[in-house]
């Protein structure tokens, strides 16, 4: 059964017992008020009827019997008397009545009050409301059949039960085309819905009034298919990241495991000459170090895709900059490198973070510039802290390392934070290492709840920037998570 049809029967239902409680107060009702004005007629006939009775019973003459009746109306009316010594006699009432009300009334104790008070009594398969009065010379009995009572209350009843069998029809043909027509929102979710199924997840539910059942429904519907959709999505991505991952880094390591399967065999077979045999050790040596190197950037991304830094603390980002400057000085002797800070407070230069993951960062980001840049070109590691009047949520300090290098195009600029990407041209010049350092400095400004962004232009000059969360006294590792 439908959902529709479901609340039209409930709605008939409801409406065919209010009506049938309806109906049964009523005849109640109107029966109570029927039977009432009986019983004032019956007490108006008594007192007319009284004294003309008692003289019947005192033995008057028959020919004041035609004027007790014509005093008596209306005709339907039952009158009888009985004396004392139980004879009973018909004063007015049906022709063809042949036995006496009387006869059926028990005497003594069972019988019914004598006061005047109305009752009911059963005589000839005719019921009869009755008053019995003791007079001089016996007793009268005065009683009108309830046919007349009962007839109109079977009129009302078939009346009443035409009505609301009209009333039902009515209703129930509303009720079916105000469901049908409130109950479409909800068959169009069931063929989104079905849309959805078949693969169709762009699909969405049109949204009713938003104060309505159905327009919150719509609402709810399109915002759990908003959530899916970016679900399907992000697992789409994410497997043919992994595909594209596995592919790069199977890529990347065949080929130092090839020189060294390749160094490995010629020494086995004694092809290297003992003058050569230390510098093929070598080369087996530096490949073997370089895939060690590439292993511990892929394990080092799979940990930052897979969980937040552990360690959080309170970072002074001025002292990691001027830490990883210290070091690319001594790499790199001839090159100039310089630090810079904002004007700001002291505490806008502190974030929340692992700060062996942030000295990663900025090392990467330092040595990309040393790999990638001429020799003797100028870096510039510059910390932009946060305003302290500045809302919570949306403090953010900003490591930025800048050179003088040659710059990449656009086309470079976009690619540049992808896994295994190395560009090719002036900023590679074939000194490319695995393509992952600038992957792990997005991933781990990501894991802090910040971002990497990148700008160069061709004409020479290249600015990495990292925005990270700030505020310490006002964030959790949780808010950061």
């Amino acid at each position: 059964m439908t959902l529709r049809l479901k609340l039209m029967l409930g709605l008939v239902t409801l409406t065919a017992t209010g009506l049938i409680l309806t109906i049964v107060a009523t005849v109640v009702a109107l029966r109570g008020y029927l039977v009432d004005r009986v019983d004032v007629r019956l007490r108006a006939v008594e007192q007319v009827t009284r004294l003309p009775l008692a003289a019947v019973l005192a033995g008057a003459p028959t020919g004041s019997r035609p004027v007790l009746e014509r005093a008596i109306a209306p005709t339907d009316y039952v009158v009888e008397a009985r004396r004392t010594d139980g004879e009973i006699l018909r004063v007015a009432g049906p022709a063809d009545r042949s036995q006496p009300l009387l006869a059926g009334i028990a005497t003594g104790k069972a019988a019914p009050p004598a006061d005047g008070t109305p009752f009911t009594v059963t005589h000839g398969g005719e019921r009869y409301r009755a008053v019995l009065d003791h007079v001089p010379g016996g007793e009268v009995l005065i009683a009108q059949p309830l046919a007349t009572v009962r007839d109109t209350l079977r009129r009302l009843v078939v009346a009443a039960a035409v009505a609301a069998l009209v009333v039902l029809a009515a209703i129930a043909t509303l009720a079916w085309l105000l469901l049908t027509r409130g109950l479409r929102p909800l068959r169009v979710v069931a063929s989104t819905a079905s849309a959805i199924a078949a693969g169709d997840l762009s699909r969405r539910v049109p949204e009713g009034p938003p104060r309505s059942e159905t327009g919150q429904l719509s609402r709810a519907l399109n915002i759990m298919l908003g959530q899916i959709q970016a679900a399907f999505t992000a697992r789409v991505a994410s497997q043919n990241n992994l595909r594209r991952f596995a592919a790069d880094a199977s890529h990347e390591l065949r080929t130092p495991l090839t020189s060294i399967r390749g160094y490995v065999d010629l020494l086995r077979a004694g092809m290297v000459p003992p003058a050569e045999t230390d510098d093929t050790l070598r080369r087996v040596a530096e490949e073997t170090a370089r895939m060690q190197t590439l292993v511990d950037d892929l394990l080092y991304l799979a940990h930052l895709d897979e969980l937040r830094p552990r360690d959080r603390v309170d970072v002074d980002l001025v002292t990691i900059a001027e830490d990883t400057a210290a070091n690319l000085r001594a790499v790199d002797p001839g090159r100039l490198v310089t630090v810079e800070v904002e004007a700001g407070p002291e505490a806008g230069r502190h974030v929340l973070g692992d700060p062996d993951a942030l000295r990663q960062l900025l090392g990467n980001l330092l040595t990309n510039a040393r790999v990638h840049t001429p020799a003797g070109t100028t870096v510039t590691v510059r910390v932009t802290g946060w305003d302290a009047a500045t809302p919570a949520q949306d403090r953010a300090a900003v490591l930025a390392v800048e050179d003088g290098g040659p710059g990449m195009p656009p086309e470079v600029a976009r690619h540049v934070f992808d896994r295994f990407y190395r560009a090719a041209g002036s900023r590679a010049r074939g000194r490319s290492g695995s393509g992952l350092g600038l992957s792990i400095v997005a991933a781990t400004a990501a894991a802090h709840g910040g971002r990497a962004e990148v700008s160069s232009t061709p004409e020479g000059g290249t600015t990495f920037r990292v925005y990270l969360p700030g505020g310490v006294s006002d964030q959790t590792p949780a808010d950061l998570a």
